[in-house]
Parts: structure tokens; sequence; C-alpha cells
């Protein structure tokens, strides 16, 4: 395995994609509050990432890691797709999915199966879960949609040595 740039972001077009996800902080901010280990180990994923891509002369790839802001070392845009009950097996099993919505639909229920547990899904909301771990899926009768999928490759981390995170935590916080 050897990382490489994506067919997407290569060429002009894919520099205006990376910029365009400059303004994804209020994505990196959620993960550094719901898995702080999480956010580091990205962030040390992606500085270890530059760090090999400059040693090996990838101009193209060291451009996009340079610039680019989010954690993760993922993201997937889907548009108007129906996708059976499943998990994303590329993913870390600590690790979180942040999937942000946007577009016009009419409600939707986005439904962790395995855990039992059913969220309304608007537009413009955000959820996460462990992407190896729940079942989910969503699905859209009517209506157009754009999900934005955030998560982190288990490969790339093995790649560059980043050690593994635990699972997050929830602490009870004393007022």
């Amino acid at each position: 395995f050897s990382p490489e740039v994506s067919v997407a972001l290569k060429g002009d077009a894919g520099r205006n994609i990376t910029m365009s996800l400059q303004r994804s902080g209020i994505i990196v901010s959620a993960l550094r509050v719901m898995h702080p280990d999480l956010y580091w180990a990205g962030m040390e994923t992606l500085v270890r990432l530059g760090k090999w891509a400059a040693r090996y002369e990838l101009d193209e790839m060291h451009y996009h890691l340079q610039r680019w802001t989010p954690v993760f070392n993922v993201v997937s845009i889907i548009c108007n797709h129906r996708s059976p009950p499943h998990r994303d097996p590329k993913c870390r099993p600590a690790a979180f999915d942040i999937m942000t919505t946007a577009s016009r639909y009419h409600p939707v229920v986005m439904d962790f199966m395995n855990l039992g547990i059913k969220f309304l899904y608007n537009s413009g909301s955000m959820l996460a879960s462990s992407c190896r771990l729940v079942r989910h899926y969503m699905n859209v009768e009517e209506g157009n949609r754009i999900v934005t999928a955030w998560y982190m490759q288990d490969s790339i981390h093995n790649f560059v040595g980043t050690p593994s995170t635990e699972y997050a935590k929830y602490d009870r916080v004393n007022m």
C-alpha cells in the first residue's frame, strides 16, 4: 500500500476542492470535543504523511497536505444516493465517522440499526458514530441531498505508523 492523491483532487479543479475544504472548522472542532485522542492522531497522521510526501518529492500530495485543514484523511461527498445498511470496514474500530447533510428534502431518519437508535436527520444536521461498528443507513424518497462523510482510513494511519487510539469515553462532569 502506498498513499496517493485522489483522482478528484488532481489538477486545478482539485486544488479548488482542497481550498474549499478549509471551511470545515466546525467538523474538526466537533471531533476535538467528542474524541480528543482521535483528533490528535489525525493531526499526527497528516504531519507524518506530509513529511513522507516531501521526502519522496511527491509535490502534488505535499501541496494538498499543506492546505488540508481537516484532521480526517478521507472525505466522501454523496449526492442523491441510497445506500443499504452498512458499516465502514476501512475505518479504525475506535474512529468516528462524522456525517453532515445539506440540501432540500423531506425529513429523513438516520437509523443506527444495531444500536436500535434513530435520529431525525434534517438538512444541516451532523451525526457521529463509530464507523466500523455501527450499522447505519438513511433513505431519501424525495428531494435532493448531499451527505458529506468525514473519516480516517486505517491504512493511512498504519502506513505512517500512527498508534491506535482508544475508544471515546463519556466522563460525567461535576457541576
